[in-house]
């Protein structure tokens, strides 16, 4: 029955109407005015393999279709196709698909995040989003009413376009602002992903104020870039472990715990894995410093098996690494990836601690399991 009523619900959105004008917006901000609900919004476009993933496996989902019932308005948007899409790409950064937004009923915005989500992180997010609007906590940083001259020329063509931004760009534009926490100032840099030396430097010792103005998932790839050319500057003369270490001293300052602890996962890839190439030094890191964030869990795993490198040291440091992160609100693709990180071990205890969570997790949220059910039995 949620699932059909999450489907009217998409249709009625739908009927009459080939694509998204500006003007639907509006009505949707009204009639979140007046049933006292948030708008998600589903940024997605033709083609995007995650975006069909979230269509065929998340969105009908009964336990995410009750939450979005309850709670929210849902809009999709088409990205490439809807007139709406335009102006989202400008006001309020579409860096990847799907990129999901959530607005109060003024328009202002409380949420900026993309990528796949699981039915346990869409919900997740969603109960965040609704306890940040509950506390009236926004991301001031975008505008909450689109008007185009708002924004650099420069900026809002490569928003379109994807073109016409460059370095020399970026640096003319950061000579003429004089309050990069003025609205929508640091927008260009985020949209590009980077940060040039000025920006940089007033982004790192000032990380949450920007973060509470543009949000942590959008401002992350700025700092990671900032952080990460600030390493390779310090470390030119002297790529020593403890070279290394003074400069997470010197830079754990500026950051909220575990928003450091984000950097450290970040700053450790790079050192251990891309200058010192060691792969078992990353992974004692990561032990010491646990964090989960995205997907690098997963990455760095089938990086190492696509290369055949798990000997026996890598495999036991994995598990660690699983037991040290993983937790049942990890994303089901993480969880059973400390599966299969624990079986290529040959360690059966943690291979079906990791495989019950998962089962778990999906009977939670109404996720098939035969598939790990059967993985269990096998196993036994």
């Amino acid at each position: 029955m949620n699932r059909i009523k999450f489907l009217i619900s998409a249709l009625l959105l739908f009927i009459g109407n080939a694509s998204f004008a500006q003007e639907n917006l509006k009505d949707v901000l009204e009639q979140a005015k007046k049933t006292n609900k948030l708008v998600f919004i589903d940024c997605y476009f033709t083609g995007c393999i995650p975006c069909e993933e979230m269509d065929r496996d998340v969105f009908p989902n009964p336990v995410v279709s009750k939450v979005i019932d309850k709670d929210f308005i849902l809009l999709k948007v088409n990205i490439f196709k809807d007139k709406l899409g335009d102006t989202l790409k400008v006001q309020h950064i579409l860096n990847g698909f799907p990129t999901f937004l959530v607005l109060n009923p003024e328009g202002r915005l409380i949420l900026n995040t993309s990528g796949f989500k699981d039915p346990g992180d869409l919900i997740n997010l969603l109960k965040t989003a609704k306890e940040s609007a509950l506390n009236h906590k926004y991301l001031d940083g975008y505008s909450a009413n689109y008007k185009e001259s708002d924004y650099p020329a420069f900026y809002v063509n490569f928003a379109l376009t994807r073109k016409g931004l460059n370095a020399q760009a970026l640096d003319d534009y950061a000579n003429s602002v004089t309050d990069f926490k003025a609205k929508n100032a640091l927008m260009p840099f985020l949209i590009a992903r980077t940060a040039n030396e000025k920006v940089a430097d007033l982004v790192i010792k000032d990380y949450q104020t920007y973060a509470n103005l543009y949000g942590t998932d959008v401002l992350q790839p700025v700092v990671d870039k900032a952080l990460l050319t600030a390493l390779d500057k310090s470390m030119k003369n002297d790529n020593s472990e403890q070279a290394f270490n003074n400069f997470l001293s010197q830079h754990k300052k500026y950051f909220p715990a575990n928003s450091w602890k984000i950097n450290l996962q970040t700053l450790g890839e790079s050192y251990f894995l891309r200058q010192k190439k060691d792969t078992v030094g990353y992974l004692n890191f990561a032990i010491a410093n646990p964090v989960l964030y995205t997907f690098h869990f997963s990455a760095l795993y089938s990086s190492i098996n696509g290369k055949k490198g798990f000997n026996p040291q890598v495999a036991s440091l994995f598990c660690k690494w699983a037991d040290a992160i993983i937790t049942p609100e990890s994303s089901l693709e993480l969880i059973k990836t400390a599966v299969s990180a624990n079986k290529k071990a040959g360690n059966m205890v943690g291979f079906k601690k990791f495989i019950q969570m998962a089962i778990e997790k999906s009977k939670k949220y109404q996720i098939p399991f035969k598939d790990l059910e059967d993985m269990l039995t096998t196993a036994k």
